[in-house]
This record gives C-alpha cells, sequence and structure tokens, in this order.
C-alpha cells in the first residue's frame, strides 16, 4: 500500500525556498523550510525589477 501525504521539506529559507513553500501552501500541501542561518536578513546583492517586470 502506497502512503501519501502532503507534506514537503525545502531545504534553504531563500528566494526560492519561500517561493516554494508559498506555491506549496497556495496547492494545499504541508511544507517545512530548513535554513542555516541564525536570522533571516539582507544579504547579498538583492533582486531588482525592471519596468516591465513592474507592469505585471
Amino acid at each position: 500500500m502506497v502512503n501519501v501525504t502532503n507534506e514537503m521539506v525545502i531545504i534553504g529559507g531563500g528566494i526560492g525556498g519561500l517561493a516554494a513553500a508559498l506555491a506549496a501552501a497556495e496547492a494545499g500541501k504541508q511544507s517545512i523550510v530548513l535554513e542555516q542561518a541564525a536570522q533571516f536578513g539582507e544579504v547579498g546583492a538583492g533582486l531588482q525589477l525592471g519596468p516591465n517586470g513592474t507592469a505585471v
């Protein structure tokens, strides 16, 4: 017998990991996000959206 659950583990709490967790929640699935950093904060160059990206 196959045991199917709606749970997933997401490794990494960056932009991709949090976007995956949000998409999973919208699809009705539970997720756990694992991040090794002690706290979330700004690291790196950041994210820029051009005029064409913000028009959508």
